[in-house]
């Protein structure tokens, strides 16, 4: 998987239609990003899915498919969600982690701290965007790609859970 930390990623909202296709619909449904919530819910889990996209882009015909999904992820103390610091420490952790846990040439995995885009005034200070990208030949291999990415993501952020929490109570927060 290549990994990347940058400074802006582009909100996939913007770049598909406010009116879903199927594809996103189908995309919602799927068992593997419930599993992902879930996880992130979690007792094992520091953090909170804010809000989420994930879409196959790919026009019907191209003979190579894609899947693609953007995650904004905070944590779930509050005192901590206005902490650069940890978000950057978090980042860095998953990049690590994400690079050990997949060596796929069509997963594609961009990171980066930002102050979320959204309305809701309760919303956090800070939030770390993550978006996952897979390609393939088909579709349908582009989804089984990115699905397999999305497993790999989740258990890099419950490992970077683990180890931000000894990291908080090494230092006393």
């Amino acid at each position: 998987m290549q990994v990347e930390i940058v400074g802006e990623i582009a909100s996939l909202k913007d770049r598909f239609p406010p009116g879903r296709s199927k594809a996103f619909e189908k995309a919602s449904e799927s068992q593997v990003l419930s599993d992902f919530r879930a996880a992130l819910s979690g007792r094992d889990s520091s953090f909170h899915v804010q809000d989420s996209i994930v879409g196959f882009p790919g026009r019907s015909g191209e003979f190579q498919g894609a899947c693609v999904g953007q995650f904004i992820i905070v944590f779930r103390r509050l005192d901590l969600s206005g902490n650069r610091s940890l978000y950057s420490m978090l980042s860095q952790m998953l990049q690590g982690l994400l690079k050990e846990k997949s060596s796929s040439d069509a997963l594609f995995a961009k990171l980066c701290v930002t102050a979320p885009a959204t309305e809701d005034a309760r919303a956090p200070e800070l939030c770390l965007v993550l978006q996952l990208e897979a390609i393939g030949t088909t579709p349908e291999q582009a989804e089984v790609r990115w699905s397999l990415g999305l497993v790999h993501v989740q258990e890099a952020l419950i490992s970077a859970s683990r180890l931000l929490r000894q990291h908080l109570a090494k230092t006393g927060v």
